[in-house]
C-alpha cells in the first residue's frame, strides 16, 4: 500500500505545509463560538463545530501527508488529495448551511470565503488525484503521450 517513489517534489511539499498550517491555525488559534448564547438555554452551533473539527483533522492528515511525501512515500500525495477533497464538501456544506439557516446564527466565517476555499481545495485535489492516477506513479508533467512501463 505504502509505495516508495524517488525523492519528494518540493512543491507539493511546500503546499502540503502551507495547507496544514493554515488549517491549523484557523482550526486551532481561532476563536470559536460554540454555543448562541442569545437563546435559553444557549444552543449548541453544530455548523461551528463541524467546521471546527474539519480544520483541525484537515491540519494533522495535511501534515502527515507531508511527512509521508518527504519521506518518498506515494501516500502521501493520496491523503493530501483525499483530505483536500472531503474538507472542500464539508465547506461546500457549511456554506450551504450556513446560507439556508433560519435561526440567524453562523459559524462565523463568510460562506463566500468557505465556496472559495471549497472551490480551491476541491479542484486542487482532484488535480492531485488525476496525477497520482490512483495506479501507484505519478503523472507525466505535460506529455500526454503513453509512457513506456
Amino acid at each position: 500500500m505504502s509505495e516508495q517513489r524517488g525523492g519528494a517534489a518540493g512543491a507539493d511539499v511546500f503546499f502540503m505545509i502551507i495547507s496544514a498550517l493554515l488549517f491549523a491555525w484557523f482550526g486551532f488559534r481561532a476563536g470559536w463560538a460554540h454555543q448562541y448564547t442569545t437563546t435559553q438555554p444557549p444552543q449548541l452551533l453544530v455548523m461551528v463545530v463541524i467546521l471546527k473539527w474539519t480544520l483541525r483533522i484537515g491540519a494533522i492528515l495535511f501534515g502527515l501527508s507531508a511527512l509521508q511525501t518527504i519521506m518518498g512515500l506515494l501516500t502521501g500525495e493520496v491523503l493530501y488529495s483525499l483530505t483536500g477533497l472531503v474538507t472542500a464538501i464539508i465547506f461546500i456544506v457549511v456554506a450551504i448551511w450556513e446560507w439556508t439557516n433560519p435561526q440567524g446564527y453562523y459559524s462565523g466565517v463568510s460562506p463566500f470565503l468557505l465556496v472559495i476555499f471549497a472551490v480551491w481545495n476541491g479542484y486542487g485535489s482532484l488535480l492531485g488525484l488525476r496525477a497520482v492516477r490512483l495506479t501507484g506513479r505519478p503523472a507525466p508533467e505535460h506529455d500526454d503521450r503513453p509512457q513506456p512501463r
